[in-house]
C-alpha cells in the first residue's frame, strides 16, 4: 500500500490540502494546485516552502517533493 503525504497549500484567498504519493514532482503539485484555484497565468507563478532550516524556497518542478 502506497503511503500518501499530506501538503498544505496556502494562498491569499485560501488553505488547500492535497495527498500526494512521496513521488510525485514539484510540476505534478503545481498543475493541481492550478487546477483546483483555476489559474490561468500559471507562468507568472510558482510554489514557496519554508525548508528545514526555517528559509524560503522556491519548489523545483522536475524534482519530487520529498
Amino acid at each position: 500500500m502506497v503511503q500518501l503525504v499530506n501538503v498544505r497549500v496556502t494562498t491569499m484567498d485560501a488553505e488547500l490540502e492535497f495527498a500526494i504519493q512521496p513521488n510525485t514532482t514539484g510540476k505534478q503539485l503545481f498543475d493541481q494546485v492550478v487546477k483546483t484555484i483555476g489559474l490561468r497565468e500559471i507562468w507568472f507563478f510558482g510554489l514557496q516552502y519554508v525548508d528545514s532550516k526555517g528559509y524560503s524556497t522556491w519548489l523545483k518542478l522536475n524534482k519530487r517533493v520529498q
